[in-house]
């Protein structure tokens, strides 16, 4: 298209058309409630402080984006490329992430609360302080999810499903796995002795070089 759209209703209108490609779209605070945005090229746009409650991103491309503070709760980000992209303090509590790609993302403080999450990619992301606790009617599922490298430091995973997740080599200082469940997980390289693991089921994980806090 010529130009990006200036406006929600000029996005409606351009995506009624059948337009999908919106690379550098910039449109802070858009009230994007129920949005269909699945499949589209969004890469190194700016949706600072953005609602996308129950929108659709399905596929999308929001590589480098910027979504900082923004409220994307409920939302279908399920195959998301998402890949060095910047989530600070956004919310995207009970949002479905099945298969999404947040490595060497930068997700300081943000809530991720009860998400659905299996098999997503985390490598190398920044997670510091970022909430996993499972929602009050949804369980937060990380099952397969793939942390290499990730810096989990100060991270709530409490309660959290990560069966057979693939945690190696992460920073673990601070984080809190208290009765998650991590049977099968691969923590080798991991520094657990300032990690919180009471009531965390183990049965399985690979924990070679992962030295544990004293008895």
């Amino acid at each position: 298209m010529s130009r990006l759209p200036a406006n929600l209703q000029e996005l409606r209108t351009a995506l009624a058309e059948g337009e999908r490609r919106f690379p550098g779209l910039r449109l802070g605070d858009l009230d994007g409630v129920d949005l269909d945005l699945a499949a589209c090229d969004l890469h190194g746009g700016c949706f600072k402080e953005a609602r996308f409650g129950r929108a659709i991103l399905r596929g999308a491309n929001v590589e480098g984006c910027c979504f900082q503070q923004a409220l994307i709760w409920g939302a279908d980000l399920s195959a998301l490329q998402a890949r060095g992209s910047h989530w600070h303090e956004a919310d995207l509590s009970g949002s479905r992430l099945q298969g999404a790609d947040f490595s060497g993302a930068l997700l300081h403080r943000a809530c991720l609360r009860g998400v659905v999450a299996a098999g997503s990619l985390w490598r190398q992301a920044r997670l510091v302080e970022a909430d996993f606790r499972s929602g009050l009617d949804q369980l937060t599922d990380l099952g397969g999810s793939d942390f290499h490298g990730a810096d989990l430091s100060f991270a709530l995973l409490q309660g959290a499903q990560l069966h057979g997740a693939d945690l190696r080599t992460s920073c673990l200082y601070g984080a809190n796995f208290t009765g998650a469940d991590l049977r099968e997980a691969d923590l080798r390289g991991c520094d657990l002795r300032d990690v919180q693991l009471g009531g965390a089921m183990l049965e399985g994980a690979r924990l070679d070089g992962a030295p544990f806090p004293p008895a």
